[in-house]
């Protein structure tokens, strides 16, 4: 996915004779929806390597675009992300090793995102448009949950005490499409991935990744038209 949409990104950008201008100046607006998410984990140490299922989650947040008189804009935000993963069809067993009952877990990590995204548009009136950037994560909480036989445990320590790196960074890259709504505003539709780079472990035998597509839904209102816009 994350190949995917960065090809799309380069292939949409060196077409540029073809795009066409934005007539704002500014974009203001709110976006979010659900996304699929896992992580990234590789170990040399085979006790601990191991491929999580995707989870599904959301994410929603405030969006800035500052928009040039070309096909290209600067978009910008503030979102609250959820990241994780599960795992199916776990058998537990107690201290003993005896077998306890059989269920599931899943790790949800709660992230603020700020990404900076170099984004081009073309169309007339109804405009697609690819974007890529990079992107900071500072992580909120994370929480564990453990079901065994229908029985659901929470657990949620402090992250002080995990030694999880709370700081996360990365790659985003997405398409999608815009549709004005009268003059002032426009809602659109994208498949964004979020491809992280920083190890959340402090483990030297271990490395965590996160990676997450979100489907965001948006709408925006714009400002400050330009002059001379078509």
């Amino acid at each position: 996915m994350k190949r995917f949409l960065i090809i799309c990104s380069l292939v949409s950008i060196g077409n540029s004779v073809n795009l066409h201008a934005q007539n704002s100046m500014f974009d203001l607006g709110l976006e979010g929806g659900p996304n699929l998410s896992t992580m990234l984990i590789s170990s040399s140490n085979p006790a601990f390597d191991f491929n999580p299922d995707p989870a599904i989650f959301g994410s929603g947040g405030f969006i800035f675009q500052y928009n040039f008189k070309n096909f290209l804009s600067l978009k910008s935000g503030l979102s609250y992300q959820r990241k994780g993963y599960q795992i199916k069809d776990l058998n537990y067993t107690d201290q003993s090793g005896n077998p306890i009952g059989n269920g599931r877990a899943s790790s949800r990590f709660d992230y603020l995102t700020f990404p900076v995204l170099v984004k081009a548009s073309f169309g007339k009136k109804v405009h697609f448009f690819v974007n890529a950037g990079p992107y900071v994560g500072y992580l909120l909480s994370k929480t564990d949950l453990m079901k065994i036989n229908g029985n659901k445990t929470i657990y949620k320590d402090p992250l002080d005490a995990t030694g999880i790196n709370r700081w996360d960074f990365g790659i985003a890259s997405g398409v999608g499409i815009s549709i004005p709504v009268r003059t002032y505003w426009a809602i659109s539709v994208e498949l964004r991935n979020y491809s992280g780079l920083l190890d959340l472990t402090a483990s030297n035998t271990t490395k965590w990744l996160t990676n997450t597509t979100d489907l965001r839904v948006g709408v925006a209102y714009k400002l400050g038209f330009y002059k001379d816009a078509e």
